[in-house]
């Protein structure tokens, strides 16, 4: 266990409210941890007025390291550097070994509120874009996505009224109608049908077909 004496605690009263843990460690020859463990000790907290000042000399140091590799080339319309790549295949090389916390994991631990609201935008921003891809299908468009979208083609009416009166006389529907399912345009009757040729030429004209059911 370290001990901090009356001089190391008093210089860390003054200087821990607005400066980076990572810098009192560095001075003081011990780790981050060490300095947390001591400044709770001392009933010590970071002030606002020094949260600020942390944020914004980490955003400056942020810049300035991504200016030294290039992050910045792609915004200007530039390839990214080689720097960069390396550091970002290195980054997701690390996560798929898990040596490192994807982001999407660390986002939701640290703003769980923020993190509900992202996906639930990317949720409905997910159906609508299923839903104008639909409407390409339909109107025969040039699809913009290779998502895999089932269009339900409604039944005409003539359709309907040909279902609703096989029903009344006692043939057989698939209860599973759905587009692209092999019964959705079957007609089934059995020996309890009271079958009419004519009623099943004008099914057959409206696109069903007549089968026995198996």
């Amino acid at each position: 266990m370290i001990l901090l004496n009356d001089e190391q605690r008093a210089w860390l009263r003054e200087v821990y409210p607005a400066t980076e843990n990572e810098r009192i460690a560095k001075a003081m020859g011990i780790s981050k941890e060490v300095v947390r463990v001591q400044a709770r000790k001392i009933s010590l907290e970071k002030s606002e007025a020094g949260m600020r000042a942390i944020r914004k000399r980490q955003q400056k140091q942020a810049a300035k390291t991504n200016k030294a590799n290039g992050c910045y080339d792609r915004k200007r319309g530039h390839p990214p550097s080689q720097a960069t790549l390396n550091g970002a295949r290195q980054r997701w090389r690390d996560i798929n070994a898990g040596l490192r916390e994807h982001p999407i994991v660390t986002f939701r631990k640290r703003h769980p509120k923020k993190y509900k609201e992202v996906m639930e935008k990317k949720r409905q921003d997910r159906i609508k874009l299923i839903e104008m891809e639909k409407k390409r299908v339909v109107y025969g468009l040039e699809r913009k996505t290779t998502l895999s979208v089932v269009v339900m083609k409604p039944y005409t009416r003539r359709q309907l009224r040909r279902r609703y009166d096989a029903l009344k006389r006692g043939y057989l529907l698939d209860e599973d109608c759905r587009e692209g399912q092999p019964g959705r345009y079957v007609i089934y009757y059995d020996d309890q049908t009271d079958r009419s040729e004519r009623f099943e030429r004008n099914c057959i004209k409206d696109g069903f077909t007549i089968q026995k059911d198996e």
